[in-house]
């Protein structure tokens, strides 16, 4: 669809209007451009700030680095002073799992000492037994021996006597 549109012909301003219009253009433009010189000053002040928040920021950036650097350094002599820390734990640990099985074996040697001396003694007290029982059997010989001795006193006194009369007897008869 097509549309017309009217338009009313152009028709001149008159001087006095055309001066007075322009006037009013000029405040109108002066006003424009002092409200876009604000502007223009309120973005450089907020350039300023901004230009002078980024130097801060790279300054913090740099030293942030610094700090990330220095701890990047204490980290890796962390980790250099943790690993040489585990690498001591486990030889000590080592070192005392060497030490728990020479006692292990100590241990048994003298677990092994205890039941032969274990053995011995019963083997001793046997012998201590037998000799106890040998000791009996002794005193009793020694009894024995005894009361045969007084035995062998009586005969020898009598045995004594049977020769002084067999001396007697022989004189006797020698004579």
């Amino acid at each position: 669809m097509d549309k017309t549109v009217k338009i009313s012909a152009y028709s001149a301003p008159a001087k006095g209007e055309a001066l007075q219009a322009n006037v009013v253009k000029d405040k109108f433009a002066a006003l424009e451009l002092e409200q876009k010189q604000a502007q223009l000053d309120e973005e450089r002040n907020k350039s300023l700030e901004l230009l002078k928040n980024v130097v801060q920021l790279r300054e913090s950036l740099k030293q942030e680095q610094a700090r990330s650097a220095e701890q990047a350094a204490k980290v890796v002599q962390l980790e250099d002073k943790l690993s040489k820390l585990a690498a001591l734990e486990e030889s000590q640990i080592a070192k005392r799992n060497a030490q728990i099985e020479e006692e292990k074996k100590y241990s048994l040697e003298l677990l092994r000492n205890i039941e032969e001396l274990k053995e011995k003694l019963k083997q001793e007290k046997s012998r201590s037994s037998e000799i106890a029982d040998s000791g009996v059997q002794l005193e009793a010989k020694l009894q024995e021996i005894a009361a045969l001795e007084a035995k062998l006193k009586d005969l020898s006194g009598v045995f004594g006597k049977i020769v002084s009369i067999a001396e007697a007897g022989k004189v006797v008869a020698e004579k």
